[in-house]
This record gives structure tokens, sequence and C-alpha cells, in this order.
């Protein structure tokens, strides 16, 4: 039997409220393994939070690989080896930090050594990140100075009003559009990474290295970030809580939303079932 692979998003899609998985996806995730096919957690968390999440559930045994900062770089936990690592210039960070701080929006980056979050100060936006994503942080009006290597993207944050970050969005889209590629992975966050960089191109990187062909491949998500990785799949499914966008780029919708297994619902039907619909 032919090797296939499932890429899913973390947050709001593998995840449900609690940040836990739920107990019927653990199960379908572990007999899809047992038989053979592959699983990448494919998320915008840094690749320490992405990691810890899949070390608690036994997702980073071998068969098992990580698409973290939204493709920009692709692990496997099971070898400790990074595949592919794709950064931002430190001239681009440092002007979108500039630009941010002049729009009085919140920006931060990381430091790729640890992903430790690196901002200019304190405030509610560090604080909830921080607290959803378990990552350390420095802050300083010097963290980009200090900063040696590139990164793999920037958030720019604002936790109540989504006009402002879309309008620094389009702003700033004439000369930004040359380096970076952005978009929102919820009404809070406007994320930055590289130019060509998306979990789409992640999933077909991580097959060619696989050497699984992409029509072997299911995605699933629930938010914007993950409308690429739907359309490179050989089935971009979606949770029944996607947003709007991503369910009209959907192939296939599931009955369950991330509360109730939505993810071990798509294991069953594309994975499990007899004779398998891929």
């Amino acid at each position: 039997m032919k090797k296939r692979i499932l890429f899913s998003d973390l947050d709001a899609t593998l995840l449900n409220d609690q940040k836990e998985i739920h107990k019927d996806t653990k199960q379908a995730l572990q007999a899809m393994l047992a038989q053979g096919d592959l699983f990448a957690a494919c998320t915008g968390r840094p690749l320490r939070s992405a990691l810890a999440v899949a070390r608690q559930y036994g997702l980073d045994q071998e068969g098992c690989y990580i698409v973290s900062y939204n493709g920009g770089v692709i692990y496997d936990p099971s070898k400790d080896q990074i595949i592919s690592y794709a950064s931002v210039p430190l001239a681009v960070v440092k002007r979108l930090f500039l630009q941010a701080e002049q729009a009085g929006l919140y920006i931060h980056t990381y430091d790729r050594k640890d992903d430790t979050v690196l901002t200019y100060r304190d405030s509610p936006q560090l604080c909830a990140y921080t607290s959803h994503t378990k990552l350390p942080y420095r802050t300083g009006l010097d963290v980009l100075e200090k900063l040696t290597d590139p990164p793999a993207k920037m958030i720019v944050v604002d936790l109540e009003d989504h006009q402002r970050l879309q309008q620094f969005q389009k702003d700033h889209a004439a000369w930004s559009e040359a380096f970076l590629n952005s978009f929102f992975s919820c009404e809070q966050y406007l994320e930055y990474c590289p130019a060509g960089i998306s979990k789409g191109s992640a999933l077909k990187k991580l097959c060619a290295y696989l050497e699984i062909p992409v029509e072997a491949s299911v995605a699933v998500g629930d938010e914007r970030n993950d409308i690429s990785m739907l359309k490179a799949a050989g089935i971009g499914a979606a949770p029944r809580n996607a947003y709007p966008a991503v369910k009209e780029a959907a192939d296939y919708i599931c009955v369950k939303d991330h509360n109730e297994g939505a993810v071990g619902e798509l294991i069953h039907k594309f994975f499990l079932a007899q004779g398998r619909d891929l």
C-alpha cells in the first residue's frame, strides 16, 4: 500500500479550545501511523511551540513531521533535523518594525536560535501571544541590533481593531510584496513570511522530500493562512468551524468541528476506511 500523508493545522483544527486533541482523533492518528501513513503538523506557531505539542501527543515519532512558521521551517522531530528554513532579511525586518512603530502597532519577530519572541516593550499583545504559545520573550529597543540570524517571520498584532491591520497591510504592500508574503492567521494576527513561503509551498516541498505524490496528501485547516495548503493538497478539508473563505477552498467540509474531533473524522474517511477515499 502506498504511503499517504496528512497535513493538519494545530489551533482550532487538531487542537480544541482547551488546546488538547480529542480522544477519538488521538486514536485515529496512532492507527494511521501504525499502518504506515505519515503526519505533518502544519502551523503558524514557531518550531519550539509546535514541537511541545507534538511531544505531548507522541507526534514526534518516526513518520511525523512539523511545518512551523507558516511554512518557513520544515522539521523531522524523530531525527532532530531541519529539512528547510526560510528567513526574512534583517534589513526587511527592521524596515517593517519601523513602519509598525510609526503606525502605532505592536510587532514582534523571533530569535532563530531558540524561538524567543523579540519585541520592543511589554504589552497586552505580547502577553496574549506568549500565554498562548508558551514561548519565552525578550524586550528592549535594541533587540533587533542583537539579532545575528535572519528570522522566519514577523507578526503585527491588534487585539481589537482588525481594520487597522488591514490598512497597514494595504499601505505597505507596494514595497513588501517583493520580500514578504503577508496574510491573516486570525482577526488579530497579520503575519509576514518570506516571499513565496506558505503552508502550501511547504506541503509541496515536504512531499517532494519524502517522494510522495502531492495527490497522496490530505490537508486540513480552519483559517486563511491554511488556504494555500488546502489548494496544494490532493484533498483539502476544513473543520465545521472554519472561516468561510477556507470552506470555499475545501474539497471536503467535516461534519464535526475542532472540539468534536474533526481531524479524527477526516482520518477515518480518507486513511482508515476500507478502500480509502483518496
